[in-house]
């Protein structure tokens, strides 16, 4: 196996430092340096071959000569550090829509005179607001195991308890989910569904499941160290905690949740206990959606019968859990805006900007609301800091 040290400091010498828009490099906030450096740089750069491709589309169709090339370079750069990292074990994933765009490319790139573009080769779809680019190391998967040592409960609620325990192989913390002893079998099915759901999800901002145990009614996760409502809490007052961090939490939030209806997902049940953060060195967090028990799926039939409504911020305007829609999670979304701001579990604003926004989400007329999460998303990118100078106030 290559030298894991030798690759790392390989790609840092070449990525870290270059030019990369913030926008970009927030997107994969979960991912260590140099990889993050690595994905940012990659996804900013087809984004921009992309975006001229299209332009190209009711203008002859020809993809001028050198951005061909550029095309044609990235896609190896890409393949090559591709192969690079699994020979450190990094599995290195890019999601499907952009992976099949670049295999149509490859197929009518040429690297002089320019490419012609096929008839039947539509516009490119660019992706802003989600990473396209991850990784999987298959060897920080743990198994289940029957009796983990020193289990310790950390929390519990109406149908389950959750433990956490060290691996004695992999020697990091794995969180263990029970379900209580003695429940029906409607919430069992609910407990069960919500395992499988998290098993098919893969994105650095949902808590990834590792695998079920029958026996016992339980299955392992990652740990995470705090809730966002114990985490915001804690840091409230702390000069360090700048307004920067919390709208870099913001959006790492609006990102899970923006995947799981991109996914026909709703959660139907996001609150600041539903929502974890996982610490790293230097006060570097990564925010996680949790806690998919009252989920619903749009081929579901588990949650058509439901009429109660469940959850902890309850939207009024919703009289039947069964008819919860994108909208309801996007009224919840606003509240912990809200809070992520403001530190306040009430709602409650400091700047007009955000207030607009959580006001937006909020509304008691839902056509007024947010149609969709990627329109939130665009507006807290937008977001710049209260005592920030105005674009007419900045020098030039």
């Amino acid at each position: 196996m290559a030298s894991v040290d030798a690759v790392m400091n390989d790609l840092r010498n070449t990525y870290v430092g270059i030019p990369i828009a913030d926008a970009f490099t927030r997107l994969y906030s979960a991912e260590v340096e140099p990889i993050r450096s690595v994905f940012a740089s990659f996804h900013e750069r087809a984004n921009g071959l992309f975006l001229f491709l299209n332009s190209k589309m009711d203008r002859g169709r020809h993809f001028n000569a050198e951005q061909s090339r550029t095309l044609m370079e990235l896609t190896r750069e890409i393949e090559e550090v591709r192969s690079t990292l699994s020979r450190i074990s990094i599995s290195m994933e890019l999601r499907e829509d952009y992976k099949t765009v670049l295999e149509d490319c490859a197929a009518f790139l040429v690297g002089s005179g320019g490419s012609a573009i096929p008839d039947g080769f539509g516009v490119v779809a660019l992706e802003r607001y989600e990473p396209v680019f991850s990784t999987q190391t298959a060897a920080m998967v743990p198994p289940v195991q029957r009796n983990p040592p020193e289990l310790r409960m950390v929390g519990e609620g109406a149908f389950a308890i959750v433990h956490k325990y060290k691996d004695d192989h992999y020697g990091f913390r794995v969180a263990v989910k029970v379900a209580k002893k003695g429940i029906g079998d409607r919430d069992l099915e609910r407990f069960q569904s919500e395992y499988e759901i998290m098993k098919a999800l893969s994105f650095p901002y949902i808590v990834q499941v590792y695998g079920y145990d029958a026996t016992s009614n339980s299955y392992s996760m990652e740990f995470c160290e705090a809730t966002l409502g114990g985490y915001i809490a804690k840091h409230n007052g702390n000069p360090n905690f700048s307004w920067g961090t919390r709208k870099r939490i913001a959006l790492q939030f609006l990102y899970g949740v923006n995947y799981l209806h991109a996914k026909k997902i709703l959660h139907r049940d996001i609150s600041r206990n539903n929502v974890l953060v996982k610490e790293y060195d230097r006060g570097a967090v990564v925010v996680k959606l949790s806690d998919f028990g009252l989920h619903k799926r749009d081929e579901s039939e588990f949650t058509k019968v439901d009429s109660s409504v469940k959850g902890t911020i309850i939207d009024p305007t919703l009289t039947s859990f069964k008819d919860f829609a994108e909208t309801n999670d996007i009224y919840a979304v606003g509240h912990l805006l809200s809070f992520v701001f403001t530190g306040k579990t009430s709602l409650g604003f400091e700047s007009a900007d955000v207030q607009g926004i959580v006001q937006k989400c909020t509304d008691n007329m839902v056509a007024k609301r947010y149609k969709n999460v990627a329109e939130i998303i665009a507006d807290v990118d937008a977001l710049v800091p209260p005592d920030a100078p105005s674009p007419a106030e900045t020098p030039a």
